[in-house]
């Protein structure tokens, strides 16, 4: 590639939260607590304040480049975990991509709450067969809203509550 036609500006994507992202972190605090964690350098959130738009219903926001390590990296889990006092056993963690989002928190020792309509495929299957009973999917949002709003209410929250970490 010719080094005049590499791009100057670094001008990334503007942030967006998924439609209803709002109204589900809503739902999900009023039954534990919810950080976000995202893979996001210091300019794609430059402008964006996705603490402010998810306000007063977080109870941290850590986005990678803060925090210093990226999703899938198991640390990014243990790190936020420890931060709020509960081990990772007791994270859930909620996302669409199965690498960053499945395969970071079963390394990291925390459950998954994995977002896709697509049919996994086999090293996928394999993955959560080797996982029994810490990966849960579900076809959208809401459905994961009220996933998480039945499993607290099946069973209750330790003292310190389960956090969910919530991905845009």
């Amino acid at each position: 590639m010719d080094p005049a036609a590499f791009p100057y500006e670094h001008r990334p994507q503007p942030f967006a939260l998924w439609p209803g992202a709002r109204d589900a972190v809503a739902r999900i605090a009023r039954h534990v607590p919810v950080v976000t964690r995202s893979n996001v350098t210091y300019w794609d959130e430059h402008d964006c304040d996705l603490a402010g738009l998810l306000a007063p219903h977080l109870a941290g926001h850590y986005p990678s480049w803060r925090l210093g390590f990226a999703k899938p990296d198991p640390q990014a889990v243990l790190t936020v975990a420890a931060i709020h006092g509960v081990p990772a056993s007791e994270v859930l963690h909620v996302g669409d991509n199965f690498a960053c989002d499945v395969q970071g928190a079963l390394a990291a020792g925390a459950q998954a709450l994995w977002i896709t309509s697509a049919t996994p495929d086999h090293t996928a299957r394999l993955l959560l067969a080797a996982h029994p009973g810490r990966v849960s999917t579900v076809p959208d949002l809401g459905t994961a809203v009220t996933h998480i709003e039945q499993a607290t209410k099946a069973s209750p929250p330790p003292p310190q509550g389960r956090h969910h970490e919530r991905v845009r």
